[in-house]
């Protein structure tokens, strides 16, 4: 069995502050990475919070939808510590049809969700490419990118263009040895899933192959294989991590 080791490897984790950001940062941690959370907030609750003890951990504060902030940060992270991991699990999920969704909410989705991976990627790819020495690209996207969901027009538009985002930049680098790829969740059990009600929950994991909703360290294990040598030949891929849901329909 091999082991996943990225000692002397430097990651940013952006939206590392709750959910499957913090799962990631401490996965990345643990398989011996310094790791820099960028967040709107330090942590949301005591339990994430935790993640600090471990001395190779630290955070700065950055919203992703602000292009010269994330052009700042990225460039001082780069400055100090190197970037060769890049982990972006920054989002917002906000529900709504087309009729329901005014400009305000659409802005807000894309802002975080499009132009927020826009930005963050560009930066990591920017001090990767003048550190020369390769790196890794993940972003958490959602089985959102594959399949409609009912009631989330703006999110589902904005992960359907992230999906062909990372297909582009992975195609547009992949020659200096930068793999850009993404994990898709399918429902999984985190603060940001917590406006669906039980009933919900019951019907969409009664949908799904596996019967059960999945946990933020099933999709971190999914971004820490990518963010290995293990997945050095992958480039523009998303690796579903859905308990079967995307497979088609099951009752």
């Amino acid at each position: 069995m091999t082991n996943i080791d990225l000692t002397g490897k430097h990651a940013v984790v952006t939206g590392g502050s709750s959910g499957i950001g913090t799962a990631v940062v401490r996965t990345l941690a643990a398989a011996g990475a310094s790791v820099t959370v960028l967040a709107r907030s330090r942590a949301y609750s005591d339990a994430e919070a935790t993640m600090y003890d471990d001395p190779k951990v630290d955070f700065r504060p950055l919203d992703v939808s602000d292009s010269a902030a994330v052009t700042e940060v990225f460039a001082a992270v780069a400055a100090e510590k190197g970037i060769d991991i890049a982990v972006l699990s920054a989002g917002v999920l906000m529900p709504g049809t087309i009729l329901d969704t005014d400009d305000e909410t659409w802005r807000k989705v894309m802002a975080v969700n499009l132009d927020g991976l826009f930005y963050t990627t560009r930066e990591a790819i920017r001090a990767m490419m003048v550190q020369g020495r390769g790196g890794k690209v993940v972003s958490i996207g959602l089985i959102s990118g594959y399949r409609a969901n009912q009631g989330f027009n703006a999110y589902c538009t904005a992960k359907g263009g992230a999906l062909n985002f990372t297909r582009q930049v992975a195609m547009d680098y992949a020659a200096h040895g930068i793999n850009v790829n993404a994990v898709a969740p399918g429902f999984i059990t985190t603060p940001m899933t917590e406006i669906y009600d039980s009933e919900v929950k019951a019907t969409l994991a009664g949908q799904t192959p596996d019967g059960q909703w999945g946990t933020p360290q099933q999709i971190a294990d999914a971004a820490l294989f990518l963010c290995s040598d293990l997945s050095a030949h992958m480039h523009g891929q998303s690796l579903l991590v859905d308990g079967g849901w995307t497979l088609g329909v099951f009752a």
